[in-house]
């Protein structure tokens, strides 16, 4: 019986794939079971079941519950499900980042202090919450405005100013040029993080 290519082909994939499956049952410990943490957060968009958990930038884990709790306040209750050989330190902080300028977020937890003890299975590591977009351009359009007040007082004192000296009037004429640059400036960068809010997320940690 002559054997054709197609069917020499198909041997080779069903080869590699049984290859891979003894590769995946020998290297894998099916009976252990993860690592459970629990952390709380204030505010966790774009945080989701099944989001991935880093551990100093390595991937260790998954999200594997989301929870809200509601006593005293409104808080958002995650359950980390994380490797085996995962250890986490008592001191060891989550918080929430995102992979590259514009991916998914996921939950980062710092490496803590070589001096303190690993926290057991099942218990509570703290948190720090991310900054929320909403708040941070209110206190933008704020800085803005404040800073537009400032521009008024300052040119309706340099036109009041009928006696001062040339070389005081050139100061107050110097001080004004700067705040309206800081001003345009400052308006510039607010306009754009509201239109590219993903670019406050680039921080080099």
């Amino acid at each position: 019986m002559k054997i054709t290519n197609e069917f020499k082909t198909g041997l080779i994939v069903v080869a590699a794939i049984l290859a891979g499956v003894v590769f995946y049952v020998k290297t894998t410990d099916l009976s252990a079971k993860p690592y459970r943490l629990k952390t709380f957060f204030n505010y966790a968009e774009g945080i989701k079941a099944d989001s991935i958990v880093k551990l100093s930038g390595v991937d260790v884990g998954r999200v594997e519950n989301i929870e809200f709790k509601y006593t005293p306040d409104t808080k958002i209750e995650l359950t980390l499900a994380l490797d085996k050989k995962a250890k986490v330190h008592e001191d060891s902080l989550a918080f929430i980042s995102t992979s590259g300028m514009i991916g998914d977020a996921y939950i980062g937890i710092t490496s803590g202090s070589a001096d303190k003890p690993f926290v057991k299975d099942g218990a509570m590591i703290a948190s720090e919450d991310p900054v929320e977009m909403r708040k941070l351009m209110k206190k933008a359009d704020a800085i803005s405005e404040n800073l537009d007040k400032t521009l008024l007082e300052v040119k309706s004192l340099a036109s009041n100013v009928n006696n001062v000296v040339a070389d005081n009037k050139t100061r107050i004429d110097s001080i004004t040029s700067n705040l309206e640059s800081t001003a345009v400036n400052f308006k510039e960068f607010s306009e754009d993080i509201k239109q590219h809010p993903w670019k406050l997320l680039m921080k080099g940690k």
